[in-house]
């Protein structure tokens, strides 16, 4: 039994025993009172539980996953970078469908840390389920596999137990984030061989042609299903609101993010192909520029770009992350090898 037929019978497992438990203890899972139980353990955790909660937010992983392509394994940096997009889209499309509030929603004592957007499932719990769960699939068969496997298990658990002690989501919030990351890591581990080379055979046009569809469909999904009146939140009014605003804000993020690493992608292995390979201080230097030109481009643009009206802020805001996203996957790359910090395979 090969690691992928292993990594599909423990999601599946996970995901039978957590709607089991769905079933049977639904109203405590979406309770307070797991919230308070893990509050009452002392304030002295709010420190570690922040630190926990930013190893599973999107900061974190958009200026880590470059490290890896850049630097240690570009294929494994950009697998982290397309599981980083699809599971945002599978949370946000599930978010507007479920509308469910967060604890501090109804209790505001609660609130230890910052969340605009609905609860279930928490993105925090699933991304990095799907991202570190992926990591541990990929360093599964290497040396110190198993030490590794524990590593990334038990971040993982500490991610999701730091969105429950800061009040911003219900334990059911997090044990279905975790299930559905595991679950999309299973998934993105049989389509991949079966999907890539049919993409590899496909034009450059084509591939921006696809890449544009995404983009467009991923918020206009998001934006019908948050049309869809369901879900408990809808009696919290401004706390909805704002929930709502967010969603489809990240909504037309991840097209954006789409759009870039898609087109990224398709252009870098055809014109560029750089590799990894260098000293230490070349990929050392090569990511400091890196990001510095990242945070550029993203929050430069960012102070330049309207933000009104609303339509036109919202296109907009995809157009600057899907930017961002092409010089991390390709403009970056390209340039480095130009002024040789780094290579071609």
């Amino acid at each position: 039994m090969n690691r992928k037929h292993i990594l599909a019978i423990i999601a599946f497992a996970l995901l039978l025993l957590v709607a089991l438990l769905t079933v049977i203890i639904g109203n405590w899972l979406w309770s307070l009172d797991g919230v308070r139980a893990l509050q009452a353990l002392g304030g002295w955790l709010k420190l570690p539980m922040q630190i926990f909660t930013f190893l599973g937010d999107d900061i974190f992983y958009l200026t880590t996953i470059p490290l890896v392509y850049w630097c240690i394994h570009k294929g494994l940096g950009a697998d982290l970078g397309a599981l980083l997009v699809l599971s945002s889209f599978a949370n946000g499309a599930i978010k507007s469908t479920v509308k469910h509030s967060r604890p501090f929603w109804d209790d505001s004592s609660l609130r230890l840390s910052d969340a605009s957007s609905f609860s279930t499932p928490s993105g925090h719990a699933q991304t990095s389920a799907a991202l570190f769960g992926y990591l541990a699939w990929f360093l599964a068969g290497r040396r110190r596999g198993v030490l590794w496997i524990v590593i990334v298990t038990l971040v993982t658990i500490l991610v999701a137990l730091s969105r429950v002690y800061l009040g911003a989501h219900y334990p059911g919030d997090v044990l279905w984030g975790i299930v559905i990351g595991l679950a999309l890591v299973a998934l993105y581990t049989w389509l991949k061989p079966v999907l890539l080379p049919r993409l590899k055979r496909l034009s450059l046009g084509m591939h921006v042609l696809l890449a544009l569809i995404a983009a467009v469909f991923i918020p206009a999904a998001e934006a019908l299903l948050l049309a869809i009146p369901f879900g408990s939140a809808r009696t919290f009014s401004a706390l909805y609101a704002e929930a709502w605003s967010t969603t489809l804000d990240e909504a037309v993020t991840v097209g954006g993010l789409a759009f870039g690493l898609w087109v990224g992608l398709a252009v870098e292995s055809r014109y560029v192909g750089f590799t990894v390979a260098g000293p230490l201080w070349q990929r050392a230097l090569r990511y400091v520029i890196g990001i510095a030109g990242l945070l550029v481009v993203w929050m430069g643009l960012r102070v330049i770009l309207p933000q009104e009206p609303m339509l036109l802020g919202l296109a907009l805001r995809g157009v600057r992350y899907g930017l961002a996203m092409l010089w991390a996957i390709l403009l970056w790359p390209w340039l480095f090898v130009k002024v040789g910090l780094g290579a071609r395979e």
